[in-house]
């Protein structure tokens, strides 16, 4: 995959995206003749933006775990009134280990994904040299499922079948439900994105605790300063989300910060019952010691 890279490419995707905002607002209100406008006014590109959508979500897939999983780890840490060396050590252990075990699963899920779409191409493309009229036909019948008639479909995909990449990608889509494999995919890149989106972002709810004593208490200054840190890194990573859509950088920063900080408070809620189940048992582990104890002396 690629991101633009060069400021002409950068310019290109950003006034792509302003069409595309154009065009979403013209539907909204319905209006026909600024959408005609606009479809004269430019010239559509092929471009590699999908590409950049797929690291976008990458990126916060990965910084979104790795916020809530260090911050499960914190809630509970502190929750329990343990000291910061004990945060940072198993916060860190955590993370490292977490962030590469999802680096390397969005590794293994995009690799055995692009491998299966490069094989049912080739299946396609052999099924194409050798019987492409048994290939027309069936695209003729999907076609004609979706509302053609048999004329229409017969030109559309005798028209296509000229064209064998066409064609068969055509039938990746239409008939598998599969995109058609790219050049440029990359699940190495998938996979490093994952892994260092979660590291950064994982980080964040542990930096608090990087700058006090490490044998003193974790303090509830310090937990109430992590969860502001938390919150912020999840609005920033929504804003983020927001250039691989439509909807605005702030509405899609509170949709992940408000689920997010949902997670995280559940995983604060689980660690607190938790430990309040430990305490009673040992409550009550005191109190039977104790009764056996004044029994064995009577």
């Amino acid at each position: 995959h690629q991101t633009p890279a060069s400021e002409e490419q950068r310019k290109q995707w950003y006034q792509r995206r302003v069409r595309g905002k154009k065009r979403k607002q013209y539907y909204q209100n319905k209006d026909v003749e600024a959408m005609k406008r606009e479809h004269a006014k430019v010239e559509e590109e092929h471009t590699h933006e999908n590409c950049l959508v797929a690291n976008i979500q990458s990126l916060v897939f990965g910084g979104v775990d790795g916020i809530i999983t260090s911050f499960a780890v914190v809630a509970a840490i502190a929750g329990a009134g343990y000291s910061t060396f004990y945060i940072l050590a198993i916060g860190i252990a955590n993370l490292i280990a977490d962030g590469f075990s999802m680096g390397l699963g969005d590794y293994l899920s995009s690799d055995s994904e692009i491998k299966f779409a490069k094989m049912e191409l080739a299946r396609e493309e052999w099924e194409y040299d050798n019987y492409q009229q048994g290939e027309e036909q069936e695209m003729i019948e999907i076609f004609k499922a979706k509302g053609m008639t048999q004329e229409d479909a017969e030109i559309v995909i005798r028209t296509t079948a000229k064209y064998r990449d066409v064609f068969c990608n055509d039938m990746m889509i239409h008939e598998l439900g599969l995109t058609p494999p790219d050049d440029d995919d990359s699940p190495i890149k998938s996979g490093l994105v994952t892994f260092i989106a979660f590291i950064i972002c994982g980080i964040v709810p542990l930096l608090v605790y990087m700058f006090v004593d490490v044998h003193s208490s974790s303090g509830d200054t310090n937990f109430y300063i992590s969860i502001g840190m938390t919150a912020a890194a999840l609005f920033i990573l929504g804003a983020l989300k927001s250039l691989a859509s439509y909807i605005s950088w702030w509405r899609s920063g509170l949709s992940i910060m408000i689920l997010g900080c949902i997670a995280a408070a559940a995983a604060y809620g689980i660690s607190a019952l938790a430990e309040h189940a430990l305490e009673s048992h040992k409550s009550n582990s005191l109190c039977d010691l104790n009764t056996t104890t004044a029994s064995t002396i009577t």
